[in-house]
Order: structure tokens, then C-alpha cells, then sequence
């Protein structure tokens, strides 16, 4: 079976089993919402702001369908949910402003709560982190989140995330100042990961990512459980037996 993502021989058997289960759900979810919204959109009497209302609706399906054939979904699992929300959004806006009727964009959000319920599931199972299976794979994924202060004292989110290719960092922007600290290296770079405690701030467990020249500690929820997903991934991407 083809998948739209590297997996390892290891592996294979039961990414083709995941794969199988949630494909039609995920057709459904980033798909289903864009096409109500066109159906509701062609069939109603365009009685509203014609031209904005069409080009809000063309940008509100342009970017889950963007999502799903450009594969972007498979480096970013941790968008799916909020990008049909908030793309579900635009189109419902799109109909109303055609049509003028504030009802008519009610079958788009109907449509996106369940597409959202849909691609939930399916990532839960997809990226299921359980037993390590998923470093197997090229599939992105995302630390949990871990409370830290910025400088100005409000508390904001950090984690991290890596792909088949690219390892990232953020600490998320507080209210008003911008991001603590965010990077990114290719993974091909790194050449040991770890789990270390430090003694400044956030302190406590960080992961530390090393390569030849550089030297990064990572703030994330469950440090040793991202570090063993990480370094399980590297490793295995050293392998030649991937399809």
C-alpha cells in the first residue's frame, strides 16, 4: 500500500493498517466542509457582496485543500483540528457574504464540527505516539507543552516538534512581548540527544539536542518520552530499509 509519508520496513505493517483505517476519514474532513460550502454557494441567490463573498469562500477552500494535496498535513498533524476550524469559518463568512443570509453558512460550520471530530480520530490514531511506532515514520511530531515565564514574568506555552527532515522549537509569544526563543535545525545535523537537568530558568528536565557546533536545550512536556521518539527517529532514518 502507498502512503503519503517515508516508513521504515520495521514499521510498515502497521502504518498500512493505520493508514487503511483513517484515509477515508481524513478525505472526508479536509474535503467535506470545502464542498458543502461550494454546493450551498452555487445553488443559493447570490443577493450579498458578490465578488468579497467569492474571494473569502475561494481562500476558505483553497487551504484545506491546499493542506491535503500538498501533504502538509503529513509534517503538520498538530494543524488539522484548528485549520478546518478555522478555514470552516472563512467559508461560512464566504456564504453569507454572497447571500446574505446568515443561515446559509450554517450546513459549512455543521460540516466543519464534524470534520473536525473526523481528522481528530484519525490523528490519534496516525500519530499515536504509544510504543514508539511513529519514529518509524516521517510523520510529524509534537512534544507536549510545557508552562514556562517569559522575561516579563506571563506564563506561555513551549514545545517542540520534528518532521523526516527538520527538528523545531518555539516558546509561544505572551501577551505583550514576542517568542522567547524558536529555531530549528535539520536533522541531519544533530548528533546526540539527551535528557539533562538544568539550572537555569525555566529549570528543571530539558532535552538536549547537540551537533557539531552547536548545543540546544529544548523546554517540552515529558522530555524523556519526546527525547526517546527523537533519537529513536534519528536513528532509524541512518537505515537504508525505508519505502
Amino acid at each position: 500500500m502507498r502512503m503519503p509519508f517515508r516508513v521504515h520496513e520495521s514499521v510498515r505493517a502497521e502504518f498500512e493498517c493505520r493508514w487503511a483505517r483513517v484515509r477515508a476519514s481524513m478525505l472526508l474532513g479536509f474535503l467535506g466542509p470545502p464542498a458543502v460550502s461550494l454546493l450551498v454557494a452555487l445553488v443559493a441567490r447570490w443577493s450579498g457582496v458578490v465578488v468579497l463573498g467569492w474571494v473569502v469562500l475561494a481562500l476558505g477552500v483553497a487551504v484545506p485543500v491546499w493542506f491535503l494535496v500538498g501533504r502538509v498535513y503529513v509534517r503538520r498533524p498538530g494543524w488539522w483540528a484548528g485549520l478546518i476550524a478555522y478555514t470552516g469559518a472563512a467559508q461560512a463568512l464566504g456564504v453569507g457574504t454572497l447571500t446574505r443570509h446568515v443561515l446559509l453558512g450554517l450546513p459549512t460550520v455543521l460540516a466543519a464540527a464534524v470534520a473536525a471530530v473526523l481528522v481528530t480520530k484519525a490523528k490519534a490514531v496516525l500519530v499515536d505516539v504509544a510504543g514508539g511506532a511513529v519514529a518509524g515514520t516521517t510523520l510529524g511530531v509534537r512534544s507536549s507543552s510545557r508552562q514556562v515565564r517569559n522575561p516579563t514574568g506571563h506564563p506561555v506555552l513551549a514545545h517542540a516538534d520534528f518532521d523526516g527532515e527538520v527538528l523545531r522549537w518555539h516558546v509561544a509569544t505572551g501577551p505583550s512581548t514576542p517568542d522567547v526563543s524558536g529555531g530549528e535545525l535539520p536533522l541531519g545535523a544533530i548528533t546526540d540527544v539527551r535528557v539533562a537537568d538544568t539550572p537555569a530558568a525555566p529549570g528543571g528536565e530539558v532535552v538536549v539536542v547537540r551537533t557539531a557546533d552547536a548545543r540546544v536545550e529544548l523546554v517540552v512536556g515529558h522530555p524523556h518520552d519526546f527525547a526517546a521518539l527523537l533519537d529513536r527517529r534519528l536513528s532509524l532514518l541512518r537505515d537504508d530499509d525505508w519505502s
